[in-house]
């Protein structure tokens, strides 16, 4: 029995490889180190070199050494961790290697496995639409490149190839619905290895004055929000986070709440004037949730506590949305006395002047609201709001009301709560946000980092907590209106979104509108559909547990595939090639003078009966049948044979 030889590989196949690679590459330019990116790059223009001279292919001898060097560069870089990037950075040299020795077919598809692979890595680092976008794209040149190199002698200009490229592709799209809405979902994304450290987005557990300047250019969406009805004025669009009560002078520190704090929570009775609202959460490696100030109760896994901290049960690392209730006119009430305590302690080396100036408005005021008012009114007078303020020293708040008196809202929620605090008046800190960008076709708000904010809550007496922002007193179009980043600059004056864009920028708008939209859907619909959504949307259809799910998923892909496999075969049995299509005419045809072919009768034996019978058409049937054979079983171009087939006639 004769050994198959392996098939040598077309450089045309090689190019379009060489094209590929280079996309599964790119979208990790920002995910891993340059050195491995420039590495895999080198690898695919070695590859490239070998195209135009072939003596450039290195021998496995060679190949060796490179190999085991480069494994060792990874293994240093990132020690024994198998995560993500050491991962990645690893795949993408494997696949430029495994092309640059690449001299058969058998080579190839190897190449083209390897590459499905790698076509998953960018979806560790982002999971964006345009990421999936581009990832069907690659994923449609990949699944042409293995019918090309399974399909002997074509060239990559063949649109047949191509068409059924698309057919599989199109196949596979209810198999993989199937797959995505009833596949068990875990807690938790599979790529959380061991050194998967991602980075912490937005508010932290500690404010100091100039902190949230830090986020106040930044673009990155920190969650989406859409309500049922109505949604309430931009100013009244404050977004509780968490609430810090300790503080040693320079920075305001989150205490993790205790299980006393949850004891003591109440939840706020419903009222019709309470808004109701979908908050899709970004994961930003936090245990707090963020809510329109105040929520009225704590959705599925979370928790609330006494302060009406929205608690998740662990850090949030994957997109998840939240349906939740708030009460824009609600108050707590609750100040026990060690609460008391905590929220009128200050640090042993408060300035002095910090206590001169708050007695000076206890001694004028008959109320804490005129201390209060006095304290806006002192901040209105000889403040000045700006994102790039002085650096401070040792005692940040003394030098910011006393010396510099320019800041950003940190500096101004700090300082007041420590003069509210020198005046006897309990106070503390609430991070989160404040305000959003309203998308009118989507009918969602964008809350962004650069709407990051810090204000403070105050105790008056029977009235409960009140929240308090200085910062309206001095820049009340912060409150009014989002900052405009497309017109911010570094150390420029502040630029809001004060008047509808007009011309360009309002078509520039919209588009925006239509991108954000695709973006929250494509969030909701797709990154959203966890654990907790998939067993909500399941349990509609009866569908209750991890057994279910498996059951119907593998009941439904059966169905799938049997429905796909009939109508493939459907399709064979009803249609045949042109020459095969344009033969069976023929034969029909001749089967009225010399009657049927029989199972068993070739091409050749067929046509020597009709020659037999009628000796004058020998040429044009000779002639046919050379051109039906050669059609079949060599390289003539079929329009001859289907032509001549045609033109046949027999005499009366």
């Amino acid at each position: 029995m004769n050994k198959q030889q392996p098939r040598n590989i077309q450089a045309s196949l090689v190019k379009l490889l060489l094209v590929i690679c280079a996309l599964l590459i790119m979208p990790h330019i920002n995910n891993l180190q340059p050195m491995f990116i420039a590495v895999a790059f080198g690898l695919l223009a070695w590859r490239s070199l070998v195209l135009w001279r072939p003596k450039a292919m290195p021998h496995k001898y060679l190949l060796l050494p490179i190999s085991v060097a480069l494994a060792l560069l990874v293994l240093k870089t990132f020690g024994m961790s198998l995560g993500r990037d050491a991962s990645s950075s690893l795949l993408i040299i494997l696949m430029g290697l495994k092309l640059l020795e690449s001299r058969t077919s058998r080579d190839i598809q190897a190449v083209i496995y390897m590459c499905f692979f790698v076509l998953i890595t960018p979806f560790l680092f982002d999971q964006r639409i345009e990421i999936a976008a581009y990832a069907l794209i690659v994923f449609f040149m990949l699944l042409f490149a293995l019918v090309i190199n399974n399909t002997p002698g074509v060239s990559l200009k063949n649109t047949p190839l191509l068409r059924l490229s698309g057919m599989v592709l199109l196949q596979a799209i209810p198999l993989m619905l199937v797959f995505f809405i009833l596949f068990p979902r875990m807690i938790g994304p599979l790529w959380a290895m061991p050194d998967d450290h991602s980075a912490v987005s937005g508010l932290t557990d500690s404010i100091n004055p100039g902190q949230i300047s830090n986020l106040a250019l930044s673009d990155k969406i920190a969650f989406r929000v859409r309500f049922k009805g109505p949604a309430p004025k931009q100013k009244d669009l404050y977004w509780r986070g968490p609430v810090f009560w300790e503080t040693d002078g320079k920075a305001w520190t989150l205490t993790p709440p205790r299980k006393d704090s949850f004891n003591r929570a109440k939840p706020i009775p419903f009222n019709t004037a309470d808004y109701q609202y979908t908050l899709m959460m970004e994961p930003h490696q936090q245990f707090w949730l963020y809510a329109l100030d105040l929520p009225s109760a704590a959705p599925k896994n979370t928790r609330l506590t006494h302060d009406h901290q929205l608690i998740l049960r662990q850090k949030l690392s994957r997109n998840l949305s939240f349906d939740l209730t708030s009460s824009t006119q609600a108050r707590l009430k609750n100040l026990s006395e060690q609460d008391k305590i905590r929220a009128l302690a200050l640090p042993t080396n408060t300035d002095p002047r910090v206590y001169t100036l708050a007695k000076q408005w206890l001694a004028d005021s008959t109320s804490d609201t005129m201390v209060i008012n006095k304290a806006l009114q002192f901040y209105n007078d000889s403040f000045y709001y700006t994102l790039r303020p002085p650096s401070l020293g040792k005692n940040p708040v003394a030098e910011f009301l006393f010396e510099s008196k320019r800041g950003f809202c940190g500096h101004f929620a700090t300082s007041f709560a420590t003069l509210m605090r020198a005046a006897d008046i309990p106070s503390r800190l609430v991070g989160g946000y404040q305000g959003g960008i309203y998308n009118k076709l989507g009918n969602f708000y964008t809350v962004r980092q650069a709407d990051a904010h810090v204000w403070v809550e105050v105790w008056l007496g029977k009235v409960g907590w009140v929240r308090v922002d200085p910062t309206a007193a001095i820049a009340p179009n912060r409150i009014e209106h989002s900052i405009d980043l497309s017109q911010q600059r570094f150390n420029s004056p502040i630029q809001f979104l004060l008047t509808p864009p007009e011309g360009i920028n309002k078509w520039l708008q919209e588009l925006s509108w239509v991108v954000h939209s695709i973006n929250y859907y494509w969030q909701n619909a797709v990154l959203a559909y966890g654990p907790e959504k998939q067993l909500d949307f399941l349990s509609n259809f009866g569908i209750g547990d991890w057994g279910d799910m498996v059951i119907w998923l593998a009941s439904l892909s059966g169905l799938i595939l049997l429905v796909s496999m009939g109508i493939l075969f459907y399709i064979q049995r009803q249609r045949h090639d042109p020459v095969q299509k344009a033969y069976l005419s023929l034969c029909k045809k001749l089967s009225k003078k010399v009657g049927e072919r029989q199972q068993h009768e070739t091409a050749s034996d067929y046509f020597e009966l009709v020659i037999q019978q009628y000796p004058a058409l020998s040429n044009e049937l000779l002639t046919l049948r050379t051109q039906y054979l050669n059609t079949r079983y060599g390289h003539t171009e079929a329009i001859d044979f289907i032509a001549s087939a045609k033109k046949l006639k027999f005499n009366a």
